[in-house]
């Protein structure tokens, strides 16, 4: 029997998540024409065959806003030249991303009193679908005689079980947003005329080159992040990092559901996934000829809020993440991610069930994606 080629089957699964992502948007735009009157951007909020030109009564107190105003340019990409320039290395984030079913690996630990040492794993197998898109425009910091500029893209995320019982279930979701940050003079047309026009810094301060990418996320657990890095660019392909999501505290007892500490075992070093998704690539006779970096962790002075139900039993202390945009040798795009999540649960301990401890757990994630729109 042949052995499956990699390359065809990573196509054929790109092409069927892109007709479904397709499928979806065709379902948005009809329910957006059955409800065509709540973006009725001229009119007074009252039935449609009352519909009144505020044109043609300028009098009238109600102000609608035009709606189809986008916030993001339309097609998940910024057309203006200056703002893409604006958005250096998150430029190439512009658009939707799949993976394929089986890309992404998730360590899931999780609290639970009546197990061992008082945790499970729920380690999975998934596929995701991401989409980026700039918005119209920056985002000025004022400093009062110079600004920093904050150039930024909008990301949702969306991810589902590759199989088992919750198979093609949604098990994540998130959206945030990345920004670049540069400064600039301060004040911008008619606000900087005399007397009040802006003592510039000359040289201007430069923007501090480990603070220059942001990554803020709101994410439906009850966890908010900012993580601040930075960004690197060279030829070629990344090296991708061991990770270790072995627990760091316990005792070996603890490191027991994880198996043997190899790094080929994915329950250790999720990482793994994208060292074999680079090699699929390398036996096909596709290299990467060029990758950018985005690095960010809160502890570089960004900082994470939790609800208080997540603090008392598994409070989310340090979030950090490492993206690799990569061009590859046959023309595509492909986005590899690790992200690790320390999670601090609160452990019935097993010698006295009325004490708890608190341990701290690595919650790794990693996968690769294509860019299909």
């Amino acid at each position: 029997m042949s052995k499956p080629d990699p390359i065809a089957q990573l196509q054929v699964e790109v092409a069927q998540l892109q007709s479904a992502f397709e499928d979806l948007n065709k379902q948005c735009s009809t329910a957006s024409e059955h409800n065509a009157i709540l973006r009725c951007a001229t009119c007074i909020p009252q039935p449609l065959n009352n519909c009144t030109d505020k044109a043609t009564n300028p009098e009238q107190p109600h102000f609608v806003p035009d709606f189809n105003v986008p916030l993001i340019a339309a097609g998940g990409g910024d057309q203006k030249c200056d703002i893409l320039e604006k958005l250096g290395p998150l430029a190439g984030l512009i658009g939707t991303w799949v993976s394929t079913r089986y890309g992404g690996f998730n360590v899931m630990p999780i609290p639970q009193d009546n197990a061992p040492n008082g945790f499970i794993l729920k380690n999975i197998s998934y596929y995701e679908v991401m989409t980026f898109s700039a918005i119209q425009g920056k985002v000025a910091n004022r400093a009062g005689n110079y600004e920093q500029d904050a150039y930024t893209i909008f990301y949702s995320q969306r991810v589902f079980f590759a199989d088992g019982p919750q198979k093609d279930a949604l098990v994540h979701a998130e959206n945030g947003s990345w920004l670049h940050q540069v400064t600039a003079p301060q004040g911008q047309g008619t606000l900087n005329i005399a007397p009040w026009v802006p003592d510039t810094p000359d040289p201007l301060p430069q923007q501090e080159q480990n603070r220059t990418i942001v990554k803020q996320v709101s994410v439906p657990h009850g966890n908010s992040i900012l993580a601040i890095g930075h960004h690197d660019s060279f030829g070629g392909a990344p090296s991708i990092p061991v990770a270790n999501a072995l627990p760091t505290a316990g005792g070996n007892s603890f490191k027991v559901p994880y198996g043997v500490d190899i790094p080929e075992n994915p329950n250790v070093n999720p990482n793994i996934v994208l060292q074999v998704a680079l090699d699929s690539l390398y036996q096909q006779g596709i290299g990467v000829v060029e990758t950018t970096v985005l690095d960010v962790d809160t502890e570089t002075d960004g900082n994470i809020a939790n609800t208080p139900f997540m603090k008392a039993h598994a409070d989310v202390p340090r979030f950090k993440t490492t993206l690799w945009l990569e061009r590859l040798s046959n023309g595509l795009d492909m986005l590899q991610y690790t992200q690790d999540i320390t999670l601090d649960f609160s452990l019935i301990n097993g010698k006295d069930p009325g004490k708890r401890t608190r341990y701290k757990f690595p919650h790794i994630t990693a996968n690769t994606l294509f860019k299909v729109q």
